[in-house]
């Protein structure tokens, strides 16, 4: 039973970490109070606070957020809480990891991660880990700290990262997506979500790419009412289940299924954001067949569906950063291409930086490989992975300071589908004969026909706007048809899933 100064002082700690952009000295120790009221003292840290939709003010120096759903070996930067302290230009890192304690796994809240950024002109940041995890999940301080880890940012709102793990000599990609923590949705009605589902390695087969979900709050309860598809667009079957929200030492979290906080086998662990985006962590599990919330079996990300259609020319007209995430994509040219830094919107499809592109994609069209049924519309952005070459290989480096990113993929919206305002299911992704691990003075060459190299391929889209900034999930799927494919080292068309995940810039 609660007494009532016990209520009191938890009721003050979930206000005081809504409401105050604090420091990281104090940051943890509060978060680990609030996750001790969650479990000592039950549903009364549990109720739901009023959210706000208000963007940042110049005194909220300190964002905190949820991060999901990329599931990393060893790492596992997929289920953590993160801030970034703009005022000391500081980032940290913790997660849920799976440690005995005497002898019974157990889950317990670890620092994985802790450095320091600069903004680029770019709008990237550039990351220094100072403390990275290794392969198997050793936290260790490096020396020298690692550089090559990079982020962009919608302050207050959520994070796309490409952080980095250590793998002996080398170091891997470790990516995640953030959406903020600090509230549980509210239970007025809730706008409608647009969700794409991240590739996972691991899966065979598709039980959805892309949805919609309606989500209802009642107390601490958080009803989703979703309908998945498989890109095509292929409609599957809807969903309705129900999971719990409450405070915990990762912040204000949504936990499918209800009451499975502690349940590692069977959890995936969901942050709506006050903002609009939305994320989610799954946790495969031993003996676990469930979908999750959203039918993919895997974690999403997600956008609150628009009021009106987006305005497509506007949206083709902006500007991006983010990254293309390809998690089979392990060829190796002296760096990582799994997850590639990248720019959109910058040349259009007459700039010379996209000559190389769209030749190769010509010669595919009706000719070569027949791998381009059709050319970009002209709903299409076109942009790439920031690619620069040094004495000691290529190096994925969106500072700007060696040039603007490279002209290798393009994204064809398609049309507005005419039910959910922001979802385009017919999408097409293009891919260049210079798209990593080649270039315009070395082309992708298929091995099957001797000439230049290039797909497209079926994807879906979402768009949506995130404190006025558009935001842009592209899934397509190695199960479609015709699948999704990259080159590799041979001259390949190797199949294979791709996500593209990009914010518009503000600078």
């Amino acid at each position: 039973m609660l007494t009532a100064k016990r209520a009191s002082k938890c009721r003050q700690q979930a206000v005081y970490l809504k409401s105050s952009r604090y420091q990281r000295s104090e940051s943890l120790l509060r978060l680990a109070f609030l996750g001790l009221c969650v479990a000592v003292l039950g549903a009364g840290c549990g109720q739901s606070a009023k959210s706000t939709t208000s963007p940042p003010t110049a005194q909220a120096q300190v964002d905190f957020y949820f991060g999901g759903p990329f599931s990393i070996p060893g790492s596992d930067l997929g289920r953590s809480s993160s801030t970034f302290d703009h005022t000391a230009n500081q980032v940290s890192v913790s997660s849920i990891i799976s440690k005995s304690v005497n002898g019974v796994a157990t889950l317990v809240p670890t620092a994985v991660v802790n450095g320091t950024f600069t903004a680029a002109d770019t709008g990237f940041l550039k990351i220094t880990e100072n403390v990275a995890p290794d392969s198997s999940g050793a936290i260790t301080a490096q020396n020298p700290p690692l550089t090559g880890a990079w982020a962009v940012e919608i302050p207050g709102a959520g994070v796309l990262a490409n952080l980095l793990n250590v793998e002996g000599a080398s170091l891997r990609a470790a990516p995640v997506a953030m959406a903020e923590n600090t509230v549980c949705p509210s239970s007025s009605p809730q706008a409608p979500f647009l969700y794409v589902t991240v590739p996972k390695a691991s899966l065979t087969q598709d039980t959805a790419d892309y949805g919609n979900a309606t989500i209802v709050v009642q107390g601490s309860a958080v009803n989703f009412s979703t309908q998945p598809f498989l890109v095509g667009p292929v409609q599957q079957s809807p969903s309705n289940v129900t999971g719990g929200c409450s405070i915990t030492v990762l912040g204000a979290l949504t936990a499918y299924p209800l009451n499975s906080f502690g349940n590692a086998s069977n959890l995936e662990l969901i942050s709506i954001a006050p903002s609009g985006l939305l994320v989610s962590y799954y946790f495969q599990g031993t003996g676990n067949s469930s979908a999750g919330a959203f039918g993919g079996g895997t974690g999403v990300m997600g956008v609150v569906e628009p009021s009106t259609p987006v305005n497509v020319s506007s949206v083709i007209g902006a500007q991006y950063g983010g990254f293309v995430y390809a998690p089979l994509n392990n060829v190796s040219e002296n760096y990582d291409i799994t997850v590639l830094a990248s720019a959109f919107g910058d040349d259009t499809a007459t700039s010379q930086a996209c000559s190389a592109l769209q030749s190769s994609l010509a010669a595919n069209n009706g000719q070569g490989a027949g791998t381009v049924p059709a050319l970009p519309s002209a709903n299409s952005l076109f942009g790439g992975e920031f690619l620069v070459s040094t004495s000691s290989g290529n190096v994925n480096d969106p500072t700007g300071s060696s040039g603007s990113e490279n002209c290798d993929v393009a994204i064809d919206l398609g049309q507005q589908d005419s039910t959910f305002n922001g979802l385009f299911p017919s999408a097409t992704v293009f891919i260049g004969s210079n798209y990593p691990p080649y270039s315009a003075s070395n082309p992708w060459i298929c091995s099957d026909t001797g000439s230049t190299c290039a797909v497209s391929f079926p994807a879906a889209a979402i768009v949506g706007q995130v404190q006025g900034q558009y935001v842009i999930f592209v899934v397509a799927s190695s199960t479609s048809s015709p699948p999704a494919r990259l080159p590799d080292n041979f001259g390949g068309r190797p199949t294979q899933p791709v996500g593209i995940y990009l914010f518009q810039k503000t600078q």
